[in-house]
């Protein structure tokens, strides 16, 4: 084969701009630390990064969406044990007032203490996490009960994403941790009543709330046999399924009202009818801080796993992208004397004349 001077020439030529790319593509790497810059230096890990980017901002937003979804429950939790504690402080004054020991005056001021707690309960059902409220359901902008224990909210629990096709409840329905109702909706629960004061006040609220002839006559047959105030709701109270809404669990108000006019009233026997509910109704809480606990605990965990999973995402996309400085700065020498030497050479080649051929 024939070696031309002009095909070393061209030869020269390629290996000056090849051994150029190189030492430009490694100062750009020394610069960047990155030896993947763009999806030409490697398309197949190019590739790979931008599938770890993607998933990392989603694991991003499911830890976001988690955190606050954790402060949600754990406000709701706090909220429950203060709940706790106020209805136990209620069984201890309604043990008070059906020992023999008190009456007349002392229970009438136990109903006031009764009365307060009954406040403060209102204002913890209508207790807000910034500026959601915690057990208005779906409907989270507006206070879910109102004075008389009427709820204005929904059954529905907002959802959060903790995870790909994973979801989440972050609330509970105040009917179902205040009124005792099971998930299915049954309606808006009427309470627009005021407290009765007197036994035939009950008797007629009782009777009045009924929808046909049957059911007053039950209603009025089970206000005999249970003599008294307490006999407001207590179906409904005890935890049985109520004749008329057909429910299950303990509805608080119903049951602080029902216990406050047994005191005014002093009747003894209502009150102590009403201890049974009582301890119902610190079982349903207990339930339901149960369950914010299941919840904040799966979250936490999910949250971990979810830390786990962003480190390997960055771990993988470093060894991908990430340059070696060590082997970077090794191969910039390297290619810094390839091009030394190239041009020296090449300057040899080219101060050779027709005359040095022709010798």
């Amino acid at each position: 084969m024939r070696i031309s001077d002009k095909l070393n020439q061209t030869q020269l030529m390629n290996n000056v701009q090849k051994t150029r790319s190189n030492l430009q593509s490694l100062q750009n790497q020394a610069a960047t630390m990155k030896k993947v810059t763009k999806p030409s230096d490697d398309p197949i890990g190019a590739a790979k990064v931008l599938e770890n980017r993607t998933e990392l901002k989603n694991l991003n937003q499911f830890e976001k969406d988690i955190q606050q979804a954790r402060l949600f429950l754990d406000t709701t939790e706090s909220t429950l044990a203060q709940m706790t504690e106020t209805l136990v402080r209620a069984k201890e004054l309604a043990l008070q007032a059906a020992s023999d020991t008190n009456g007349g005056v002392p229970r009438e001021m136990i109903a006031e203490e009764i009365s307060q707690i009954y406040s403060g309960i209102v204002e913890m059902s209508n207790r807000s996490s910034g500026d959601r409220y915690l057990f208005g359901g779906y409907k989270t902008l507006g206070a879910p009960f109102s004075k008389d224990g009427q709820f204005k909210g929904d059954h529905y629990e907002v959802q959060i994403q903790n995870g790909k096709d994973q979801f989440i409840p972050m609330n509970l329905s105040g009917e179902q941790v205040f009124l005792g109702k099971d998930l299915g909706y049954q309606g808006t629960v009427k309470r627009d009543w005021d407290i009765p004061k007197t036994v035939e006040e009950l008797q007629a609220f009782k009777l009045n709330n009924v929808e046909n002839e049957f059911q007053k006559e039950e209603a009025e047959r089970n206000y005999i046999e249970t003599r008294g105030p307490a006999t407001v709701g207590r179906a409904e109270r005890l935890g049985d399924a109520d004749p008329i809404t057909g429910q299950k669990g303990v509805n608080i108000f119903m049951t602080m009202m029902g216990l406050e006019a047994a005191l005014r009233t002093n009747d003894k026997l209502a009150i102590q009818d009403a201890l049974d509910p009582l301890d119902q109704a610190i079982n349903q809480i207990n339930m339901a801080r149960a369950e914010v606990g299941g919840r904040s605990a799966q979250l936490a965990a999910t949250s971990d796993n979810i830390q786990k999973q962003v480190v390997e995402n960055k771990s993988q996309n470093s060894q991908i992208e990430d340059a070696d400085i060590f082997e970077t700065m090794s191969n910039l020498n390297k290619q810094d004397t390839a091009l030394k030497s190239i041009l020296e050479t090449s300057g040899k080649i080219s101060q050779l004349s027709l005359l040095d051929f022709l010798r």
